[in-house]
């Protein structure tokens, strides 16, 4: 029968050494010792060893746990090799995979709204203003009585010509029966005509000023200043009313000349108001200006807009955008991933393999035309490229680089 006492302190002792010898093992491989351990206990049970049989298979397992572990380095270096070690040093990005789509560049520019129906009205005779019908702000329909001119005077002399003209017409008639009688002279007749017919000449005018001394809208429109007061003289080279309609403006805008070859009578037009953020609209130029201005070299356009709820204002600031140009089938990157050398060209970065390694190429474009954050590119990308459009400050040509998965 075995001596429990004496066995169990090589036991402990065993134990113990092992411990001490592997204390800065990892807690599975300490597992694993304890493991092997406790299996050459349990032998030990079943049969009696001399203490050298068990030092040799102390040092035998020793050396199966070395094995082991180097076997356990291996396999992890192998795992980690297609995925830790190929990130390590790498620089995460996001890519645009290139593809054709269309693109359209707009000119914009600086417009001013502005009445198509407004007038500065002015008495058409001279004479005493004898009544102001409207005021400030009031709203008035075509043909509407605004003001009207003193008419005594037209009134008196109207009524001298027409007993004038009774007078005259009397002595015609007599004078062109004696006349057909073969009785006075032909001169007589003739004048007794003629004095008439001036008569009547005279009458006309007259009744065509009085009705000229009534000043009358001619158009709906709101009255913005009235200039004078009722006593005043008024006169048709004076100002009387100035009277403006609301509904139908047009923004009118200078267009440099260069984009005179763009820009025809039809194109859609986007208008928007700084003082109205909210109003967009979409109108077609009506008119684009036949004489460029030499001061400035620009040619007017015209488009006509509706008011919306009358809160647009005669020279109110209008923003208009117009297409200059556009592709449908188009090589578009953006405006800020295009970088320029010392010998000002232009160039990206984009994504290249070689084997195993996913790196970052430097690639050189020609661009065209420019618009917002969008650039046409003419050469040097090509479908289904893969441009660095997200970490592009941080790579250089031959990177290594790893693409941003989307989540």
């Amino acid at each position: 029968m075995i001596n429990k006492r004496k066995y169990n302190l090589p036991k402990l002792s065993l134990i113990k050494s092992c411990l001490l010898e592997r204390k800065t093992i990892e807690p599975m491989k300490r597992l694993v010792i304890i493991l092997l351990v406790l299996s050459s206990l349990s032998a030990c049970n079943n049969k009696k060893e001399s203490p050298a049989e068990i030092k040799a298979k102390i040092n035998e397992y020793k050396l199966q746990i070395v094995d082991l572990e180097g076997k356990i380095s291996d396999l992890k270096g192998q795992l980690s090799k297609s995925t830790t070690d190929k990130m390590e040093g790498s620089i995460l990005i996001g890519v645009k995979k290139i593809e054709p789509e269309k693109f359209t560049h707009y000119l914009k520019a600086t417009g001013n709204v502005e009445a198509q129906k407004e007038a500065y009205i002015s008495p058409e005779l001279n004479g005493l203003l004898k009544s102001i019908n409207v005021k400030e702000g009031e709203y008035v329909t075509k043909g509407q009585l605004m003001a009207a001119v003193d008419t005594e005077i037209i009134r008196s002399n109207i009524r001298a010509i027409e007993t004038q003209l009774n007078l005259a017409q009397t002595i015609y008639k007599k004078q062109k029966s004696l006349w057909k009688q073969k009785i006075g002279s032909e001169i007589q007749y003739l004048q007794a005509k003629t004095n008439k017919e001036s008569l009547e000449r005279k009458l006309e005018t007259l009744r065509t000023q009085l009705s000229m001394a009534t000043i009358t809208a001619p158009f709906d429109a709101y009255v913005e200043t009235v200039y004078q007061k009722v006593g005043e003289m008024g006169s048709p080279s004076r100002q009387l009313f100035h009277i403006v309609n609301l509904k139908n403006l047009k923004v009118v805008a200078n267009i440099s000349e260069s984009y005179i070859p763009f820009i025809h009578k039809g194109d859609m037009a986007e208008i928007s108001f700084p003082t109205y953020p909210k109003i967009r609209l979409k109108a077609a130029v009506a008119v684009v200006g036949a004489v460029i201005n030499p001061n400035n070299r620009t040619v007017e356009i015209q488009i006509p807009i509706k008011n919306i709820d009358n809160k647009l204002k005669p020279n109110i600031i209008a923003m208009v955008v117009l297409p200059d140009f556009s592709a449908d089938s188009a090589i578009i990157a953006p405006s800020i991933v295009i970088k320029n050398d010392a010998n000002e060209l232009n160039y990206v970065y984009v994504v290249a393999k070689k084997g195993n390694q996913t790196y970052a190429k430097k690639v050189y474009v020609k661009t065209a035309k420019s618009y917002g954050n969008s650039t046409m590119i003419l050469s040097g990308l090509k479908k289904g490229d893969q441009l660095i459009v997200q970490g592009y400050n941080l790579v250089k040509n031959g990177s290594l680089v790893r693409i941003k998965t989307k989540k």
